[in-house]
């Protein structure tokens, strides 16, 4: 019995059988990966695939190469790494910023929130205290008003100032009318 396309694999390698021989095209050099393991060596010195260098290690050494081309690329990859510490810089900057503005506007909309509600108690003690005002004084009415700005008119003609005959009468001639009559001017 022969299992379908893709599971054999998975049979040879669950018997411990090897895969059959591949041909490769002309052209196509087969090397060892970078998760392969390394055949070890008889000689004391490493080989080349067994030492790991830092970046920085390699571009010193690639600098210092006698071939242009190596000092070269070694150039092209320092500009691109200083490129790129720059823009991870300002990156982490901008999300700083960006942190920092959206704590400062969560602040800003609790404290907002507070106000508002010390805002509602105040305008429902004022309320409150408006409706006991109101109690204690006497009600008044337009009919009133009406009348007591007739009798303002009348007093500042008579008096030698000008009104007119529509409309607000100046505070000055409120004034010299409540101290002339010794009332109080509801307007």
């Amino acid at each position: 019995m022969t299992p379908p396309n893709g599971t054999a694999a998975l049979v040879r390698a669950a018997k411990g059988t090897p895969a059959p021989a591949q041909r490769m095209p002309m052209g196509i050099r087969v090397t060892v990966g970078p998760g392969a393991p390394v055949a070890p060596t008889t000689g004391a010195e490493p080989t080349p695939a067994q030492v790991r260098r830092t970046v920085e290690e390699l571009l010193r050494i690639a600098a210092g190469s006698e071939a242009a081309r190596t000092r070269k690329l070694a150039e092209k990859i320092t500009g691109l790494v200083q490129e790129l510490t720059g823009r991870v810089e300002a990156e982490e900057a901008t999300r700083q910023e960006r942190e920092a503005a959206e704590k400062r506007r969560r602040e800003l909309s609790e404290a907002a929130e507070k106000l508002a509600s010390q805002l509602a108690e105040v305008r429902q003690e004022l309320r409150a205290a408006g409706r006991r005002d109101s109690a204690d004084s006497p009600p008044r009415n337009r009919r009133e008003g009406a009348a007591q700005r007739v009798a303002m008119r009348q007093w500042a003609v008579a008096n030698g100032y000008e009104v007119k005959e529509r409309g607000r009468i100046s505070r000055e001639i409120c004034e010299a009318y409540a101290a002339a009559t010794g009332s109080e001017v509801t307007q």
